[in-house]
Parts: structure tokens; sequence; C-alpha cells
């Protein structure tokens, strides 16, 4: 016969979540005060700053939780990335991962926004290797999340019909469409 067992009234099981949960909860609070300074502050707390989000995003990313200010993190820490002239890929693609993994209605919209924003660059002639490397990330990201928003359907169909995106960026778009179109044919899981 198995035992389980208890620590402060609660099996192993039990504790080990409410861990996760409060470490979930510390990881979302590190994230936020990553932003708090913003960016003009001292290289090294710069450097500080973004090891300590970074750290918390894979928290969140192995948890998935996510409160209002996990988002609002998340979204700074994709845009202050991007419209950065040095920016930190690592802390971009563990943000998108984040968010594919929270895997929230929430979630998906602001990777749905990241995709509208790369989009809009593409056909403006803004283009380059930042959103050459972001825009696979972003485009997987979405087909984490159980998405079945009929603008972001018509917007990779825009896109694998549109010239200006090489034939890689089509093929990423069009094994997205793929992935989409069987997650939306599985039966709920029980």
């Amino acid at each position: 016969m198995d035992r389980e067992l208890f620590y402060w009234g609660k099996t192993m099981a039990e504790f080990k979540i409410e861990i996760d949960f409060t470490e979930a909860k510390n990881a979302a609070f590190a994230l936020k005060i990553g932003w708090e300074n913003g960016m003009k502050v001292s290289d090294n707390t710069r450097n500080c700053q973004s090891a300590m989000r970074k750290a918390a995003i894979e928290i969140i990313l192995k948890t998935g939780y996510a409160d209002a200010s996990v988002y609002d993190s998340l979204e700074k820490s994709y845009i202050n990335n991007f419209i950065s002239t040095e920016p930190d890929f690592e802390e971009i693609n563990k943000t998108i991962d984040a968010l594919a993994a929270i895997n929230t209605d929430k979630a998906a919209e602001l990777l749905f926004v990241f995709l509208q924003g790369l989009h809009q660059r593409k056909h403006t002639g803004s283009w380059g290797e930042k959103e050459e490397t972001i825009f696979p990330w972003v485009v997987d990201g979405l087909c984490f999340t159980n998405v079945k928003c009929k603008n972001l359907l018509n917007l990779l169909i825009v896109i694998f019909r549109t010239d200006k995106y090489s034939t890689n960026e089509r093929l990423y778009v069009k094994n997205a469409l793929i992935k989409i179109k069987e997650a939306a044919n599985q039966p709920p899981a029980a």
C-alpha cells in the first residue's frame, strides 16, 4: 500500500502545486519589477533586470501562470525589446513561448497583435533581420494557443497569399494553418 507523505496537512502533490503557484506569483511580481525602472538605468542594472525578467518568464512558461500583470509585463518585454536598437532576442522568444504556454484568449490576442504588427511592417517595407527572426516564433506561438479566431485565420491566409513574404515565411504560415485546422478537428480533452 502506498503511503502519502503529508506536510502541514497536505499531500506531496498538493504541496507541490502550492509551491508552483507561489513561485509563479513571485515570478509575475519579478517580471513586473523588471520593467519598473524603464530603460534609462546603468548597464549593470539593465543586465540584472534583464536576467531577472528572463528567469521570471521561464517560470511563467513552466507553470502557465498568468494574472493581469503578467500580460502587461510580457507585452512590455516584447515591445520594448522589439523597438530597442539592441533587442534581446532570447527575451522575445521566451515571451512568445510563455504566451503560448499560458494559452488563454488574452495570450492569443497579444500574439495576434504581434503578428499584425509584423505584417504591417512587411507591407510597408520596414522588414529586416529582426522581423525575419521573430516572425516564425510568433506564428509558431499562435499554433500552440487554442485560437479559433476568424481574424487570425484571415490574416494567416492573407500572409500566405502575399508575394512579399519569402517561401520559408509562407511555409511557416502554411504549417500553422494546417496545425490550427487539425487542432480544430480534435475532440475536446476529457
